[in-house]
């Protein structure tokens, strides 16, 4: 039996000779044209009297495979020479008929030819001799290709840039280490343009102060260059500074969506400068030509219609800014999503850098939709047995729209009190971002109690930031002229404080449980979402556009820190590729690169303050915090015209330096200090100059009350002549 396996083997691999077996010299076995198996071989001989003819099949021989007798048991194995047909460059009888090697025998040379490949030449390939242990190793030389193939990149590894050329400056000089008073400065050569003049609101620190805006210095010396405004959206931190900014600069004219244009112009209508001012309102797939900049645009969603990001290009590269954006797949019907299909496109661009907002870089997760909102919204509405009192963002366009579709729902009159939120409506209904039916929204002044019933009224206010001026203040404290909170109201809070704003919001909210309202906030339910991408977001974001560089942007240290490390762990943005800076600094490109020049732009805080302005450093603010903690004194000195002699004691005026019963004794004895100073140094022989006499009261009776109380008041000494 092993000899017959032996030969049967030796046959099978064409140890044994090259004998044909004959299709007659086994049994046929016959397999149906509708069964993939086999038959049995005695089936097969019992219903095949011949071989089965079926159709040829180009390149092969049915015959020889389906019509060979199966072996017998113990039975030699006949040996198959079934021709297949030629492959160009394969020789099959050198394949499969060559001798099986012996074992310990030497492997012989295989010499199949196969086509020659340009570039490559497969004699030094395969024919080469297998090395032999410990033998030297032979030197290849490899036949030069004729073309050389371009190597595929890694996934990581950004193009060249042989076309960038000249220099590029980036100046960012607000928005940087705040949320707030957005404005940078892109220059190239002798042009100059600008994305976003915003405004900030300021801390409890800046008393008096209604808000900041950003030092124009640098562009008020370069206002020649400067080829055009572009403003991301309509929001105060990207566009409040315009009417205080813009006359300094010569009126550049200012491109935008069109309802940021239309919020901007009715601002400028309030500091009677529109005849001055040149707006444009442009579409999304429009390409501004500036200059050297080209300009274009990418609609994203946020939580005001018409937000943009930006796309400047260079002759020194592609930059991007993001502005204010998320990534929301069901916004409410007047608001729009992302256009991810431009975003996409950017990256393959070889965008050079890309400044990416950071608000929310530190929260994990996706953003709410602003649908979810409004469907939280519409249950609590729909609940509501009294009256309702929303409190939001006038600016939240989208929001107000649901929330008028859930007052027609469920058959309620809305009353608008804020002049913000009045003027963001009309602007909106005008331009056709909102819509509403006619009669539904009334002025809060028309508000009559006995003639609405309370099931019947919802009040759309401003002043969810605990603002001291704004409609909800008045009312939780009972100085609005039209409504009284009473008990049975219903009031929502839609917003979530802005850092800082943390104690007023919850001041108002006191007042208002206290006057018998029940109150919804964020941290009761899901009434407020952001507008801002959260750590999915931004990753899709930095993923999408694929930037050689990342410039964090918009946002407190630790929030643009935080973007950094999102993109090197998550995005493989190398850590020499982000770039952090500090409004002032001065970024320059230099053929594809980015470095931080030792260049610094001066930015001081520029305080606005009723129709005043100033520096951070101002002596009234200085005065005003000085106050604010240790009171106030003012010394009155009555003197002669004629000699200049005291005429009566002096006067102490007191207000925040001590208690009412410890007053009397205080000013009894600064009296007395503010009168002997006078007097020493007026009767000096020399004349001395009035300021110097006021200077030496001060210094006399601030050594005294900071001996004694330990407080370093503001003192202020007049002199008076009778």
């Amino acid at each position: 039996m092993d000899d017959r396996i032996d030969e049967w083997m030796k046959r099978a691999f064409g140890m044994g000779g090259n004998k044909e077996v004959h299709p007659k010299d086994s049994p046929a076995i016959n397999l149906s044209q509708n069964s993939n198996k086999p038959n049995h071989p005695q089936q097969a001989q019992q219903k095949n009297k011949g071989p089965t003819q079926r159709p040829q099949v180009q390149g092969r021989n049915p015959q020889q495979r389906f019509n060979a007798p199966r072996p017998q048991p113990n039975a030699p194995r006949p040996q198959v020479t079934t021709q297949r047909p030629q492959v160009q460059g394969r020789n099959p009888q050198q394949r499969f008929n060559a001798p099986r090697p012996q074992p310990n025998a030497p492997r012989p040379q295989v010499t199949t030819q196969r086509p020659q490949v340009q570039g490559r030449n497969p004699q030094q390939r395969f024919n080469a001799p297998r090395p032999q242990p410990n033998a030297p190793r032979p030197q290849v030389q490899p036949q030069k290709p004729q073309s050389q193939r371009p190597q595929p990149q890694a996934q990581n590894e950004r193009q060249a840039y042989p076309a960038l050329k000249g220099e590029l400056k980036i100046i960012p000089i607000g928005g940087l280490d705040e949320v707030g008073k957005n404005m940078t400065i892109f220059e190239y050569e002798n042009d100059i343009i600008i994305v976003d003049m915003g405004l900030e609101f300021p801390g409890e620190e800046l008393l008096g102060v209604d808000y900041v805006i950003p030092d124009v210095k640098y562009l008020e010396k370069n206002k020649k260059k400067i080829r055009g405004v572009f403003i991301t959206h309509g929001h105060l931190d990207h566009t409040g500074g315009i009417p205080y900014i813009l006359p300094k600069l010569d009126f550049p004219p200012i491109y935008s969506l069109p309802l940021t244009i239309g919020l901007i112009e009715e601002r400028i209508k309030e500091f009677k400068i529109q005849k001055f001012t040149k707006l444009h309102k442009i579409k999304s797939d429009e390409k501004i030509k500036l200059g050297n900049f080209s300009v274009s645009f990418f609609r994203v969603a946020h939580s005001i219609p018409d937000a943009m990001g930006i796309i400047i290009d260079t002759p020194a590269g592609k930059i991007v800014t993001t502005g204010d954006f998320k990534f929301d797949e069901t916004p409410p019907r007047n608001m729009q999503m992302a256009e991810v299909h431009k975003i996409a496109e950017l990256g393959k661009q070889n965008v050079l850098a890309l400044l990416c907002e950071s608000t929310n870089a530190t929260k994990p997760g996706h953003t709410i939709s602003e649908k979810d909102v409004g469907e939280v919204l519409d249950g609590i509405i729909a609940k509501a047995k009294g009256r309702i009192i929303v409190a939001s963002f006038s600016s939240q366009i989208g929001r107000v729209q649901q929330i008028l579709d859930s007052a027609v729902k469920n058959k309620r009159k809305v009353f608008v009190s804020g002049r913000s939120m009045k003027t963001n409506i009309e602007i909106s209904e005008k331009l056709g971002y909102l819509s509403m039916p006619k009669g539904l929204v009334i002025d809060i002044k028309k508000y009559k109690e006995k003639e609405i019933r309370d099931e019947e009224a919802l009040i759309l206010t401003t002043g969810a930031q605990g603002e001291a001026s704004a409609s909800l203040s008045r009312m939780a404290g009972g100085e609005h002229s039209q409504y009284k909170v009473k008990k049975g109201d219903l009031i929502i809070v839609s917003a979530s404080p802005i850092i800082g704003n943390e104690r007023s919001i919850s001041n108002v909210i006191n007042k208002l449980c206290m006057l018998g309202a029940e109150v919804i906030h964020t941290q009761i339910m899901e009434v407020h979402t952001s507008g801002h991408a959260k750590q999915d977001e931004l990753k899709q974001m930095i993923n999408l556009i694929n930037p050689k560089y990342l410039i964090p942007i918009h946002g407190e240290f630790f929030m643009r820190q935080a973007l950094a490390n999102l993109a090197i762990k998550d995005c493989g943005i190398p850590e020499q590729a982000i770039i952090m800076l500090q409004n002032g600094d001065v970024l320059a490109t230099d053929a594809g690169k980015i470095k931080k020049t030792k260049e610094k732009v001066e930015t001081n805080y520029i305080l606005i303050d009723g129709s005043g302005e100033g520096q951070i450093d101002s002596q009234v603010i200085i005065d005003r915090q000085i106050m604010s903690e240790n009171g106030a004194l003012l010394v009155l000195v009555y003197v002669s015209a004629k000699d200049g002699k005291l005429t009566k004691e002096p006067d102490v005026v007191s207000r925040g330096l001590v208690y009412p019963h410890e007053l009397s004794e205080i000013t009894k004895e600064i009296s007395k200090i503010a009168a002997t100073a006078y007097t020493a140094i007026s009767a000096k022989k020399q004349k001395v100059d009035r300021k110097e006499i006021k200077n030496q009261i001060k210094r006399a009776v601030e050594k005294s009350i900071t001996k004694r109380l330990d407080r370093r008041p503001l003192i202020v000494p007049l002199i008076i002549e009778q």
